[in-house]
């Protein structure tokens, strides 16, 4: 249901782009009517990119309120076995954990190469 694809530069648009979709399931080759998309232009960084996929491949349940109309009618909606602090520790474990991925990525991505030591140009005092 779900299509991600990378679009290279082409003439009309002067830059590359990541567009994911979600449809229907469809009959054939062609996918049903569109569920939701996402566009990400060059100027999204890299690791904001990967998070969103990371996130949208996780295969864990979302915690929805039982009655929330905000799933797809195909989704199977059953009431959790989890006390409510195991629902809001478990969500806060889970966001303490992509805020620490997102963190490590800026480090990687922001570390300033070593700068050589400069070169001691002082000329040594003239003596009397």
């Amino acid at each position: 249901m779900c299509h991600i694809e990378l679009r290279p530069l082409s003439e009309f648009s002067g830059r590359s782009s990541w567009h994911v979709e979600t449809c229907e399931p469809g009959d054939g080759q062609f996918p049903g009517p569109r569920i939701w998309h996402a566009y990400f232009d060059e100027d999204v960084p890299a690791h904001h990119v990967g998070s969103f996929l990371t996130a949208l491949a996780d295969r864990s349940p979302l915690q929805r309120g039982m009655y929330d109309r905000t799933g797809h009618y195909s989704a199977i909606q059953e009431p959790s076995p989890l006390r409510p602090q195991q629902v809001v520790d478990a969500h806060t474990a889970r966001i303490a954990s992509l805020r620490g991925r997102a963190r490590s990525a800026r480090k990687q991505q922001t570390k300033p190469a070593p700068t050589p030591a400069p070169a001691h140009t002082a000329q040594p005092a003239a003596r009397r």
